[in-house]
């Protein structure tokens, strides 16, 4: 790892807030000096992960602030959802003439959060990208630690470890951490977003903040009423 980081003079450490972009954090403490952490502000974000990150910039050298703006790419792509009806594209949309525009979790991701800083990080020249990408974790990109593309190297030093051994390390280092850590089965990066549902933001918000839950369930609402014709239309399909 240390040879790896000594090869490169650009290099950026993608911070999220969640715990194993925390734990990498101070794994990389020595390192701090040269390296520039990079956190994407959706525009939606916890005020849980504004406070993290105020602590971090106070903490580190260098730190980037990357703008993603998640409600402008929700006002023209549409809201996340985890079903997304044939209904609710932009085609389905434009040959009925009505219905609420829906997007993939996955697609909101990549326009509000990993683009704007991929971007930013190409506009700054890095080389090496170093992320708390673990082997264990269900969502993770299909590249392995020591991967190069586009001149750019990656450096997972956390790949190896699973939830518990992130855990632990945070508890060791007496690291404070957000309290989502502790309700919710994954990090978020948006208040309001209306996919994940496995997450479960909803108790987290209706617990610890009432108007973005009014907010999420809304678009909830809005979701169950979209997909409604087409899980009906399923479930006569998978009962044949």
């Amino acid at each position: 790892m240390h040879d790896v980081i000594n090869k490169h003079d650009k290099i950026a450490l993608q911070f999220s807030g969640g715990k194993d972009s925390l734990a990498l954090l101070y794994l990389m403490r020595e390192h701090w000096p040269k390296l520039t952490v990079y956190w994407t502000d959706t525009g939606d974000a916890f005020p849980e992960t504004r406070e993290l990150v105020d602590k971090v910039e106070a903490m580190v050298p260098n730190l980037v602030r990357v703008n993603g703006n998640q409600p402008e790419v929700i006002r023209v792509y549409g809201i996340p959802s985890d079903i997304v009806p044939a209904a609710n594209t932009p085609i389905g949309i434009a040959s009925r003439g009505y219905g609420v525009l829906m997007q993939d979790r996955y697609s909101c991701c990549m326009r509000s959060l990993m683009f704007p800083m991929q971007e930013r990080m190409m506009a700054d020249g890095i080389t090496l990208v170093i992320r708390g990408q673990k082997n264990s974790d269900k969502l993770r990109s299909p590249i392995k630690s020591g991967h190069v593309e586009d001149g750019i190297e990656y450096l997972f030093p956390l790949e190896d470890w699973d939830d518990s051994d992130v855990f632990n390390y945070l508890t060791e280092e007496e690291v404070e951490h957000p309290r989502f850590y502790d309700h919710m089965s994954a990090s978020p990066d948006c208040m309001t977003c209306s996919a994940y549902w496995e997450d479960g933001r909803g108790a987290y918000l209706k617990q610890f903040h009432p108007e973005a839950y009014q907010e999420y369930q809304s678009r909830l609402n809005a979701i169950s009423d979209a997909t409604q014709d087409a899980i009906a239309h399923f479930n006569v399909e998978i009962g044949e």
